[in-house]
């Protein structure tokens, strides 16, 4: 053993030799230990933001890219801080711009300049900010083409571009970017057809397209987009039919394609689709029924707009379709769709539905928000059930053969928001309870066979801003409780009725009305003078009522007045001087009244088709496109004033009479005394006394 260990011990010029080779190997390890932190340093330091003034480093890579992206867009005073010889802050620190983290330190990742008010164009340099993540440019007014750059973004996660101005055709190299999930480039004017290559993006969730001019199909290859769940291309110009293959996307929660060309049914995989809560296929023209269980699949449907006709644009619409239910079970999906116990929207107005309404339209969801199946054939009757729609907002049962009366139920519906039942045949009374929707902001019960008189329980309704009553067989006064609505803002319509009585007097109260009209009733009395008051009206239609007296001065105060027409009634009087001030007025007629006096000649009425007189055989003057008599001097004077000021003419007249008739009768006095004859002689005297004497005797 010991020998074994003596073995392994070297001679005196082995052992130095040891030394000597031990001390080299430990020269070389720290070399290349020195190497390797050397190599390790290099790194750190290339990939750390060089110094700035403040302590922060940058790197100049995606300098160059900004500048570009400043020097594109205008106002540049909205980016005065991008300023490249500005030591004192690194780009890093810019607004809207944002760096990564440890990770990637230095390189832009997202970029937000959205809503700045700026215009110009989107520079392709863009492209070269490769780490960014996230590109807002939203809210603004950037003009020209999406630049095809985008496509090297690699990392870009959201593209926000809506609400600017850009055109031209949506790059196809945006499918490169394999990281999107959000594409947002509504309400710009791009044109040409949705690539096809969109349906390559893997993660992507939401693609809004909404208001643009874009045209053509909508790509089978949507359908791969496994991970989308929003789907927005309303107001386009997109044709051909809806493609089945979007029926393979179990992720799709919300599809709109309202207000296209869109042709064909609805693809029945459509309905086959669990996951779907919004279906907008509203304002096309989509054809052919409803499947009769699609209540049974779309178990999570909220919102289905298939309206035909462009009236309102939100929830479920096939507006403007020609959707089809001739046949009693052409409505069964109404049936299924009580399965649907989130239904909110349900508005299949506009379409070719006939028959009578089901009664099973009382069993949809109660957390029903919107029901619309106006503008359709339907007839029948409005179900008492109605009442069970305590949530519901808008109701519009509008333009269809709906007869019987308005239940009273209807004032159940104390959230309603929007009344729609003009055009029908609904008749007898007004339900008192229609008082009791005290949210309600529209009401419009026109062209009907409703009688009886107007509510005082309308009263409450204190949001009321439109209320249409025209065209019905309503009797009585209009009430006070009416006409004090000072929510009213739109217009009041209580025409082609049979109302009498005066008009109320609290119309006054009417200060932010807009259109009020009162014509074709009965009505009598004369014209309240609060009208006046009404500042904001723009059209006032009194016109074929027994209206009586003189038109008030106050009617001069309707600065904003646009037409108004009092014509066929029994009114007199002159034509007020002051409503030679009304210069907004497009239209006045006085025809077919008992007006008299001198037509006006400025304002107004120097212009003979901005206004009618005829009718009125006292009147006289005025341009001579109409041909009126001359006016006497009588007239002339009563052109200068009112009729206090004529009466007081008159007892000046006839002052002036009794004065200069009493200084006359003083004149002649005075002059009698002045020239009085001599009194007689005593001889003279005597000789008068002598004849008396004798006649006497």
């Amino acid at each position: 053993m010991a020998r074994a260990c003596n073995s392994i011990i070297p001679p005196p010029i082995s052992m130095m030799m040891f030394l000597f080779l031990q001390s080299l190997r430990t020269f070389v390890s720290s070399l290349r230990m020195l190497a390797s932190s050397a190599l390790i340093l290099s790194f750190i330091f290339s990939e750390w933001p060089a110094a700035s003034a403040t302590g922060m480093t940058s790197d100049t890579d995606d300098l160059p890219a900004l500048l570009s992206i400043k020097a594109h867009l205008h106002p540049s005073a909205s980016l005065s801080s991008w300023d490249s010889h500005n030591s004192s802050t690194a780009f890093c620190r810019w607004p809207g711009v944002t760096c990564g983290n440890s990770r990637n330190p230095g390189r832009v990742t997202s970029l937000d300049l959205a809503n700045l008010g700026l215009t110009g164009s989107i520079s392709p340099d863009i492209g070269n900010l490769t780490f960014l993540r996230s590109l807002n440019l939203s809210l603004n007014s950037l003009q020209g083409q999406l630049p095809p750059e985008l496509g090297r973004l690699s990392h870009l996660e959201s593209l926000l571009l809506s609400r600017n101005a850009l055109e031209g055709r949506i790059p196809g190299t945006l499918a490169n970017c394999s990281s999107l999930w959000r594409i947002s480039l509504g309400s710009n004017r791009f044109a040409g057809e949705i690539p096809a290559e969109l349906g390559a993006l893997p993660k992507l969730q939401i693609l809004s397209l909404h208001y643009n001019d874009i045209g053509g199909r909508i790509p089978a290859s949507l359908g791969n987009l496994s991970s989308i769940t929003h789907i927005d291309l309303v107001g386009n110009r997109v044709t051909g039919t809806i493609p089945p293959s979007l029926g393979r996307l179990q992720s799709l929660v919300h599809i709109s394609v309202t207000g296209n060309s869109l042709t064909g049914a609805i693809p029945a995989s459509i309905f086959n689709m669990s996951s779907l809560c919004y279906l907008y296929v509203g304002y096309n023209q989509l054809s052919g029924t409803l499947p009769p269980d699609m209540g049974n699949t779309l178990v999570n449907l909220e919102v289905l707009q298939a309206f035909g006709r462009l009236r309102y644009l939100s929830s479920l619409s096939l507006r403007d379709n020609r959707l089809e239910a001739k046949k009693a079970e052409d409505w069964e999906f109404l049936a299924s769709l009580a399965n649907c116990s989130n239904l909110r929207t349900l508005d299949l107005g506009y379409n070719k539905l006939e028959g009578t309404l089901p009664a099973a339209i009382a069993n949809l969801s109660t957390q029903l928000r919107w029901l619309g199946l106006g503008g359709n054939e339907i007839h029948g009757s409005i179900p008492a059930g109605i009442g069970r729609f305590t949530h519901l907002h808008r109701l519009h049962l509008d333009q269809m053969a709906l007869a019987g009366h308005i239940p009273a139920a209807i004032g159940k519906l104390q959230n309603l928001h929007i009344l729609s039942l003009n055009g029908n045949r609904l008749s007898g009374v007004i339900p008192s309870t229609v008082g009791n929707l005290t949210q309600l902001e529209r009401l419009y019960l026109n062209d009907n066979s409703l009688q009886g008189e107007i509510p005082k329980s309308f009263h409450n309704l204190q949001r009321l801003t439109v209320c249409d009553l025209s065209f019905n067989e309503l009797e009585g006064s209009i009430p006070k409780e009416l006409a004090e609505l000072s929510s009213l803002t739109q217009y009041l319509n209580l025409s082609h009725n049979l109302l009498t009585g005066p008009l109320p007097s609290e119309f006054g109260s009417l200060k932010n009305l807009r259109v009020l009209d009162i014509s074709d009733n009965g009505l009598s009395g004369e014209i309240p003078s609060t009208l006046g008051e009404c500042q904001v009206l723009q059209y006032l239609y009194l016109q074929r009522n027994h209206l009586q007296g003189t038109i008030p001065d106050s009617l001069s105060s309707l600065g904003g007045i646009q037409v108004l027409d009092l014509s066929c009634n029994h009114l007199s009087g002159p034509i007020p001087l002051t409503f030679e001030r009304l210069q907004h007025m497009k239209f006045l007629n006085l025809s077919l009244n008992d007006l008299q006096g001198q037509v006006p000649n400025e304002g107004v009425f120097k212009n003979a088709n901005l206004y009618s007189v005829a009718g009125n055989d006292k009147l006289c003057g005025g341009i001579q496109e109409f041909h009126l008599q001359p006016c006497s001097r009588l007239v002339l004077v009563n052109k200068c004033g009112s009729a206090a000021v004529r009466s007081l003419i008159s007892i000046v007249f006839i002052v002036s009479l009794l004065v200069l008739g009493k200084a006359s009768y003083l004149v002649r006095k005075q002059r009698t005394r002045n020239y009085m004859p001599a009194g007689p002689s005593k001889r003279q005297i005597s000789i008068l006394e002598v004849r008396r004497g004798g006649r006497s005797m």
